[in-house]
């Protein structure tokens, strides 16, 4: 089946269960993670998408949320820790752990079919979303959109120099939206972590979970060559056959491709829900 977007939408009597949107504080090791969680129309207990930003979150997806939430899914966007009025300071580790925490709320909720729960991130949320895929069994399929391979920095840094520069500037721009944390931190974390944090080192646990990598030909942060395709050939060698990568003449927050990236990354999840 494809999705296709288009101008109808459907409309909900006074006495239908109705799309809604919540607000939600939920408590995290560091305080509280602020949280919203868009719910589908209809009779559930729906799918569900934890959607994860990246940094430091000036693009959250909304727009994605939305249609998501129109095609049937219950989705849910937080911010981490020293984030957007998240308490407590920001890191990569805490990113992860804040993910955990997130995912565990949501399971909770029971709208929520926890047969169909899905992880969707963008840029550095993509690589909160390998780590999550790859850690949680709940987790049934994940999709990357121009994913940040955290734990490649040290090879950026020998075989591409000005690969490794445009990331690391981009913490340094990053952090002063952030709590606790310097862009030289975040890299020194990243460094340190590399052999933990690397896409590829998930590979035995994503081998047969169904993935979606969607890069950016345009993009200069998060070039596929180092971020998504290491991975791709890793999973391959192991002899994984469900990893899609879709490749598209845009930039990193690919803001010309919205509705075409939307419509794929909706049809390859609802394909998911009729496994």
């Amino acid at each position: 089946m494809t999705f296709h977007l288009d101008a109808t939408e459907k409309h909900y009597a006074p006495h239908e269960a109705r799309p809604g949107l919540r607000g939600i504080l939920i408590p995290g090791r560091r305080g509280k993670l602020l949280s919203v969680l868009y719910l589908a129309g209809g009779e559930g207990p729906h799918p569900a998408v934890l959607l994860l930003h990246g940094i430091p979150g000036f693009e959250k997806n909304f727009d994605l949320a939305h249609i998501l939430r129109r095609a049937g899914f219950h989705v849910m966007i937080f911010h981490y820790s020293g984030s957007w009025g998240s308490e407590g300071t920001y890191s990569l580790a805490n990113d992860l752990e804040d993910a955990n925490t997130a995912l565990d709320h949501l399971l909770a909720d029971p709208a929520v079919d926890r047969d169909r729960v899905y992880a969707v991130g963008h840029s550095l949320g993509g690589f909160v979303c390998a780590h999550i895929t790859a850690a949680r069994p709940e987790i049934k399929g994940g999709v990357m959109l121009m994913p940040c391979d955290m734990g490649r920095i040290p090879v950026l840094r020998e075989e591409s120099p000005e690969t490794y520069q445009v990331l690391a500037e981009t913490m340094e721009i990053s952090a002063p939206w952030l709590a606790g944390t310097t862009g030289e931190a975040l890299i020194r974390e990243a460094e340190e972590n590399s052999e933990t944090y690397r896409f590829e080192n998930l590979a035995e646990a994503l081998v047969k979970k169904p993935l979606l990598c969607v890069t950016g030909e345009l993009d200069n942060c998060t070039v596929a060559e180092y971020h998504c395709l290491p991975l791709e050939r890793k999973l391959q060698s192991l002899g994984g056959t469900r990893f899609r990568h879709l490749s598209f003449p845009t930039d990193h927050s690919f803001a010309d491709y919205r509705l075409t990236i939307s419509e794929q990354v909706t049809d390859f999840l609802l394909n998911l829900t009729r496994e």
